[in-house]
């Protein structure tokens, strides 16, 4: 498994996304130069203390109550969630990738099941629009 968490440490663009490997804590995504500033300046902004900095992008975003200011920002920045689901069929166990939104995801982290958290993905012009 550690294999696999190393490959969603990097952060890609295109022209309209920004995909940001769940797997890093937040102290290396605040390390990479690739890291829009805008989406560092958010994380420093709304998501967790500064003590927080060991702690892996995606647990941080997973533990977001629906009641939490953090919650409306990532409504706001129409994030989406790419996530590994398991699943057991007759002794074998499958894996699928699927990309959900903030309330699946949210639901998905909750229920327990066994999920691996790929990527966090920002729409670049959510990302212009969002004024922090």
């Amino acid at each position: 498994m550690e294999m696999l968490n190393r490959e969603f440490k990097a952060v890609v663009q295109d022209m309209t996304h920004v995909y940001l490997g769940a797997q890093m804590t937040v102290k290396e995504m605040m390390s990479y130069e690739d890291v829009p500033f805008k989406v560092k300046a958010i994380f420093n902004k709304y998501f967790g203390a500064p003590e927080q900095t060991e702690i892996k992008v995606c647990d941080l975003m997973g533990g977001v109550d629906s009641s939490d200011f953090a919650y409306q920002v990532i409504k706001q920045l129409k994030l989406k969630f790419k996530v590994g689901v398991y699943t057991v069929k007759k002794n074998s166990e499958t894996y699928k990738s699927r990309t959900l939104s903030p309330d699946e995801f949210f639901e998905l982290y909750a229920s327990g099941e066994k999920i691996f958290v790929e990527e966090i993905v920002f729409n670049k012009l959510a990302l212009l629009a969002f004024s922090t």
